[in-house]
Protein backbone atom coordinates (compact mmCIF):
# COMPACT_ATOMS: atom_id res chain seq x y z
CA UNK A 1 0.00 0.00 0.00
CA UNK A 2 1.24 3.55 -1.08
CA UNK A 3 1.64 5.80 1.90
CA UNK A 4 -0.95 7.99 1.04
CA UNK A 5 -3.39 5.44 0.87
CA UNK A 6 -2.67 4.54 4.47
CA UNK A 7 -2.77 8.07 5.67
CA UNK A 8 -6.59 8.66 4.17
CA UNK A 9 -7.47 5.26 5.71
CA UNK A 10 -6.08 6.18 9.01
CA UNK A 11 -8.07 9.89 8.49
CA UNK A 12 -10.86 8.34 7.56
CA UNK A 13 -11.32 6.06 10.56
CA UNK A 14 -10.59 9.42 12.69
CA UNK A 15 -13.86 10.83 11.42
CA UNK A 16 -15.10 7.93 12.15
CA UNK A 17 -14.59 7.62 15.37
CA UNK A 18 -14.96 11.12 15.75
CA UNK A 19 -18.77 10.94 14.25
CA UNK A 20 -19.46 8.03 16.43
CA UNK A 21 -19.27 9.87 19.60
CA UNK A 22 -20.56 12.80 19.34
CA UNK A 23 -24.24 11.31 19.05
CA UNK A 24 -25.82 14.57 20.92
CA UNK A 25 -28.64 16.76 20.02
CA UNK A 26 -28.30 20.20 18.50
CA UNK A 27 -30.00 22.81 17.52
CA UNK A 28 -28.74 24.10 14.40
CA UNK A 29 -29.48 27.67 13.41
CA UNK A 30 -28.97 28.73 9.48
CA UNK A 31 -31.00 32.18 8.77
CA UNK A 32 -34.27 30.97 9.14
CA UNK A 33 -34.44 27.65 9.82
CA UNK A 34 -33.83 25.71 12.75
CA UNK A 35 -32.86 22.14 12.43
CA UNK A 36 -32.79 19.92 15.30
CA UNK A 37 -30.65 17.11 14.68
CA UNK A 38 -27.71 14.92 16.02
CA UNK A 39 -24.02 16.31 15.51
CA UNK A 40 -23.29 13.46 13.77
CA UNK A 41 -25.18 14.42 10.68
CA UNK A 42 -23.56 17.92 11.02
CA UNK A 43 -20.42 16.46 11.31
CA UNK A 44 -20.37 13.85 8.50
CA UNK A 45 -21.89 16.81 6.19
CA UNK A 46 -19.36 18.76 6.61
CA UNK A 47 -16.51 15.76 6.05
CA UNK A 48 -18.22 15.24 2.97
CA UNK A 49 -17.82 19.26 1.67
CA UNK A 50 -14.43 19.10 2.65
CA UNK A 51 -13.65 15.95 0.48
CA UNK A 52 -15.55 17.53 -2.10
CA UNK A 53 -13.54 20.43 -1.81
CA UNK A 54 -10.50 18.76 -1.60
CA UNK A 55 -11.66 16.59 -4.75
CA UNK A 56 -12.13 19.28 -7.12
CA UNK A 57 -9.11 21.71 -6.28
CA UNK A 58 -6.55 18.52 -6.76
CA UNK A 59 -8.78 17.93 -10.06
CA UNK A 60 -7.99 21.92 -11.34
CA UNK A 61 -4.87 22.45 -10.03
CA UNK A 62 -2.94 20.89 -12.66
CA UNK A 63 -4.83 22.35 -15.33
CA UNK A 64 -4.09 25.92 -14.86
CA UNK A 65 -4.07 28.47 -17.53
CA UNK A 66 -0.55 28.88 -18.69
CA UNK A 67 0.67 32.40 -18.72
CA UNK A 68 2.43 33.54 -22.24
CA UNK A 69 5.16 35.22 -21.60
CA UNK A 70 5.45 39.05 -21.79
CA UNK A 71 6.86 40.66 -25.13
CA UNK A 72 10.32 42.65 -24.85
CA UNK A 73 10.35 46.33 -23.35
CA UNK A 74 11.43 48.40 -26.34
Amino acid sequence: MKARTIIVLVLVALVVVLLVQNSGMIDLRILFWHIYAPVFFLGFFLFCVGFLAGVLMARTGGRRAKKEPLPPSP
